[in-house]
């Protein structure tokens, strides 16, 4: 983040500025705070979370998301749903149902939950990409 906030970043050359990280047992209200503060008027930095880590988003392309302890049990029960080879588990599969985003902003928290808010980390389990996906009106 140090280096995104330097004169010569970059980041002017943007309408608009996306930035996916993993919980992995870490608060990352530190780093949303870091996205606020780069954030200009007309270029705004978001910071999407997912807790507690990225395959909460794939999961819910196949499955409704579950009360996972930690990264590792999301990890787990990617690893059994979804057709990926062992040692593979960080590469999608060559089928990956790109067509569910619709069911998969659905799915990435609990049922009856709220989605979290743009630029927040909501509980676990739950990711912020679905508004990372309006924007890029594929929802």
């Amino acid at each position: 983040m140090k280096v995104l906030g330097r004169p010569r970043s970059g980041l002017d050359s943007f309408d608009e500025v996306w930035i996916v990280v993993d919980h992995d047992g870490v608060s990352r209200s530190g780093f949303l705070e870091d996205c606020r503060k780069l954030s200009k008027k007309n270029r705004p930095v978001h910071g999407v979370v997912s807790v507690p880590c990225f395959e909460v988003w794939l999961t819910a392309h196949y499955c409704q998301v579950r009360n996972y302890e930690d990264q590792h049990d999301a990890q787990d029960h990617y690893a059994q749903i979804a057709p990926v080879r062992g040692g593979e588990e960080k590469s999608l599969p060559k089928d990956f149902p790109w067509d569910a985003v619709a069911d998969a902003a659905q799915r990435c928290r609990l049922a009856g939950a709220l989605e979290p808010g743009l630029d927040t980390q909501g509980p676990c389990p739950s990711t912020t990409m679905p508004h990372l996906m309006r924007a890029l009106g594929l929802l």
